[in-house]
């Protein structure tokens, strides 16, 4: 499932330092519409010029900046997910408590094991 025409940035906003995006939304992307507000998407794999938000959460992928900002996980607060019964189904939010590495961690797999990542809000 090719998903990389999904590549919109839905919200950004800097005072909560929150993004929602689609998950073909190209990295740089994302740390160039953040820049003018003093910030980017740290987990930073070097391929940033054509990596994807969607490839990141699906295998937790960093770059240099992760020995000081952690991997991708660290940087997820939810996801929306189409299960293949095609059910959305919402995991986490969009506010750092009640949501941990633990749980992020248990609903990912490469490929949509639980669902097609359609959103990360």
């Amino acid at each position: 499932m090719a998903l990389n025409r999904m590549n919109r940035i839905l919200r950004l906003d800097p005072k909560a330092r929150i993004a929602v995006v689609e998950p073909g939304v190209v990295n740089l992307e994302v740390s160039r519409q953040a820049a003018p507000h003093g910030l980017y998407y740290a987990p930073d794999p070097s391929s940033q010029p054509v990596s994807t938000i969607g490839g990141n959460v699906a295998f937790n992928s960093g770059g240099a900046h992760c020995l000081k900002y952690g991997m991708t996980a660290n940087h997820v607060l939810g996801l929306e997910v189409v299960t293949p019964t095609g059910e959305v189904v919402r995991l986490g939010g969009r506010a750092w408590r009640g949501w941990g590495r633990t749980s992020m961690a248990s609903s990912w797999a490469p490929r949509g094991f639980w669902g097609w990542r359609w959103r990360s809000p």
